[in-house]
């Protein structure tokens, strides 16, 4: 067994909830490679001066994959043999708390140095891996790091007690992968580089909005990939490259999406020579995102649905939701609550009502039990005892949002369920409610045009059980209308609900017959209408004064 596979063998050993708690999933060797490749840390440059660290080492995969380049480029330059070693221990730096993975790390670089022959096993040389809290370092009086490596262990504060290490400025929930975000900026060096592989909230959670917004205005970052499959854990993964350089006005973030096959290659293109193409956003764009979310996808907008979905995220950013003359956020319109605290398996639902009496009621589980338009079915009942919010909520018309989706998706229950979590009820604000009203946000909440808002602006950016947060949905926008337009939304709306198919999660009609394509036909019709009253809506806002291609022209980061 190699050393790479002893590691293996050692992390894929520990229990499931051991090995989630203590954050053990290393990088593959395939990607460690493509990420130095990134970082233009390979043997035909001089990687002499280069001193690299990795703070939450592991089993000592980005040390290992370093040390190899290092001897490549000894062998290069012809560096004799002895000088080899001393060049792994003054260049070579890792950290972690985990004693076994310390000492596994230490073991790849030792049988790396055995085979080129650079140690001498019989007198053992000291190397630099260290069984230390990398955050915990006084690193102020270190040298400064020029290449900055890390895997850090995904800890999220709820779960792990990380007040130690809270920053002054962190108000929200303090992740351990931000706190490594946090180092790197503080110690690299003035034209270092950064190579970080991270959970993928990170590049569209609230609590990681002033980290984004140092790395966006401090580094010019040259890569972003997001990645699924790259490990066997519940979370996708970022892998930020980036170099301590101030960014140029229009500097473009190459970018690639998709899922990580270890015999697959990520094209890396020279830092120099970054092409504009379809795979490219400007760093500026992101920067002034309102939370400096990382939505790189807003730049490869293509079919009309996407490009319209830039547009108006692109007007409210420039005309904030609560100031807009012409669109209303959905809150303003409607509350919206959760249902019960119960998860879809719980022995509190019954699948057939019983006969002795008990008082029961019909009950929806989010996305199982609802389909777009369909008119929901329950399969499940809970007893009067078990409900715990407010019956009459549940009795009155409303609209049910599924929360865990990545696609959004509404349906119009007029039946008085119950519901449980996983789902949004949106009940109207009026006194009186309009039943048209409800049947013109179900059909723009079903619209292709909002769904793929949704999706370039927040669930595109989690692989792994992606969710709509009630504050997004809350500030959807919704176009204030003159009625004309909205009866006739709202009549598409009416036909609809019965030629949906009960097939798909999604908006599927099956066009078959003569009047399957005249369902069909009426679909798309409301779909254009829908793409023309937001098309409207945004011509009236931006009224007689341009609003610029959203800051794609030269711009300040200050």
């Amino acid at each position: 067994m190699t050393v790479n596979e002893t590691v293996s063998w050692y992390e894929s050993g520990l229990p499931t909830r051991e090995r989630k708690t203590r954050g053990h999933f290393s990088t593959p060797s395939a990607l460690v490679e493509q990420i130095l490749d990134a970082c233009n840390y390979i043997p035909s440059h001089d990687l002499s001066q280069i001193r690299v660290l990795d703070p939450a080492c592991g089993g000592g995969n980005f040390l290992a994959g370093a040390a190899w380049r290092l001897l490549a480029f000894t062998k290069e330059v012809d560096l004799p043999k002895r000088k080899r070693l001393s060049l792994i221990q003054r260049n070579l730096w890792g950290f972690d708390p985990d004693p076994i993975s310390c000492f596994l790390a230490e073991m790849q670089l030792r049988s790396l140095l055995a085979s080129d022959g650079a140690i001498n096993e019989r007198r053992p040389s000291p190397l630099h891996i260290h069984q230390a809290d990398g955050l915990a370092f006084p690193w102020e009086q270190s040298q400064p790091v020029d290449l900055f490596l890390a895997n850090p262990p995904y800890l999220a504060a709820k779960n792990n007690d990380l007040s130690c290490y809270r920053p002054s400025w962190q108000h929200g929930q303090v992740d351990s992968y931000l706190l490594f975000l946090d180092l790197a900026l503080r110690i690299v060096r003035p034209g270092g580089w950064i190579a970080l592989v991270l959970p993928d909230p990170v590049l569209a959670r609230a609590n990681a909005t002033h980290e984004r917004r140092r790395l966006l205005r401090e580094t010019t970052i040259r890569h972003l990939w997001h990645l699924s499959g790259v490990f066997p854990a519940y979370v996708g993964a970022a892998v930020l490259i980036a170099q301590k350089l101030p960014p140029p006005s229009q500097h473009q973030i190459a970018w690639r999406r998709g899922r990580w096959q270890r015999d697959a290659t990520i094209e890396v293109v020279p830092d120099a020579i970054i092409p504009v193409h379809a795979s490219t956003i400007t760093q500026a764009s992101l920067y002034h995102q309102p939370g400096a979310e990382m939505r790189y996808l807003l730049s490869d907008a293509c079919s009309p649905q996407h490009l319209l979905a830039r547009r108006l995220h692109e007007f409210l950013c420039e005309v904030p939701i609560k100031e807009n003359p012409v669109f209303a956020p959905l809150n303003a319109l409607a509350l919206i609550r959760r249902g019960e605290e119960l998860s879809k398996d719980n022995t509190l639902l019954q699948l057939e009502p019983t006969s002795d009496g008990e008082e029961l009621y019909p009950v929806l589980r989010g996305g199982v039990d609802l389909r777009p338009y369909e008119k929901p079915a329950a399969r499940y009942w809970i007893g009067r005892d078990a409900i715990k919010k407010n019956l009459e909520r549940y009795r009155q018309p409303k609209l049910l949002v599924v929360k865990s989706t990545g696609m959004l998706q509404a349906a119009l229950d007029l039946d008085g369920h119950v519901v449980l979590q996983t789902l949004y009820m949106l009940l109207l604000r009026s006194e009186k409610t309009q039943e048209d009203d409800l049947y013109f946000l179900l059909a723009l909440l079903n619209s292709r045009l909002l769904r793929t808002y949704i999706y370039m602006v927040q669930t595109a950016y989690k692989w792994v059980q992606p969710q709509i947060e009630q504050h997004v949905l809350g500030h959807l926008p919704i176009p204030t209308v003159a009625a004309p337009e909205k009866e006739q939304i709202v009549a598409r709306t009416r036909l609809l609900l019965s030629a949906c198919s009960d097939l798909s999660p999604v908006v599927k009609l099956e066009v078959e017959s003569k009047a399957e394509r005249e369902w069909q036909a009426i679909y798309e019709e409301q779909e254009r209408a829908i793409c023309a009253l937001y098309q409207a809506a945004l011509t009236e806002g931006r009224g007689s004064r341009l609003i610029p291609e959203f800051l794609d022209k030269g711009v300040s980061y200050g």
